[in-house]
Formats: structure tokens, C-alpha cells, sequence
């Protein structure tokens, strides 16, 4: 703390007032800061990889593919676009047990769109 004080008096003493704030943070204040940074990062990060699957997708289709856009859109809470993703798997695989469970569970919160999360979890009950 005694640079941020010879900070704050050299830059009185020039005549700078923006200076006279304190320069350290609180570092619950950084540490929000940064977190919310990296979710903001990391969600942006997977919107692009979305963004190249469902290109690939158009032109060379397949379960593996359809079934990993399902698992992304589920992570980001689009149930609606997870169920769209996990039909396509399950047609074309041809009605296979995998792409009809994560498709029966993408309908289940697709449903729930729109509930608190107190009534999710009171209709699971």
C-alpha cells in the first residue's frame, strides 16, 4: 500500500485529481471481474465451435456430429435447439437407444422452458 500512497500524493502534488483514486481493488471485486470474463469467453468459445458443427452438419451429416451439437446446445440451456439436434441424430441412426434417450430428456427441459427452477425441480417430483 505504500506505492499506491506515493501514487495518490505525486499525482496530488502535480494536480492530477482522477489520480487520487485507489488503484488496488478488492480482490473479491477482481475476482468477479475476471470470473465473469472467462464465462464470457469460454460461452463465446463454444458458440463458434456450434457455429462449425452445424456447417458441417449441413454438408456431411452424421450421428456422432448432430449428437455433439445436441450435447453443446443442452450445455448452454438451448432445449429447444438440443431437441432439434438429437432428432436429427435419431433418424439418422436409424432410431438407435443413445439419440432417443438424449432426445427424450432435451423434450423433458425443453417443457420446463420458461419455469423458475423451484418448479423443475417440483416436476421431477
Amino acid at each position: 500500500m505504500k506505492i499506491n500512497h506515493l501514487v495518490v500524493s505525486i499525482c496530488l502534488s502535480l494536480g492530477l485529481v482522477a489520480c487520487s483514486q485507489p488503484l488496488v481493488t478488492k480482490s473479491s471485486d477482481t475476482a468477479a471481474v475476471m470470473e465473469e470474463t472467462t464465462a464470457v469467453s469460454e460461452k463465446a468459445a463454444i458458440e463458434a465451435q456450434i457455429k462449425r458443427i452445424e456447417a458441417k452438419m449441413k454438408t456431411e451429416p452424421d450421428v456422432a456430429g448432430w449428437l455433439l451439437l445436441g450435447d453443446a446446445k443442452m450445455h448452454l440451456k438451448q432445449y429447444n435447439d438440443a431437441v432439434w439436434a438429437y432428432r436429427e441424430a435419431y433418424l439418422l441412426s436409424e432410431f438407435a437407444a443413445e439419440p432417443r434417450r438424449k432426445l427424450r430428456s432435451a423434450m423433458y427441459y425443453a417443457g420446463l422452458e420458461g419455469t423458475t427452477e423451484k418448479e423443475a425441480r417440483d416436476a421431477k417430483k
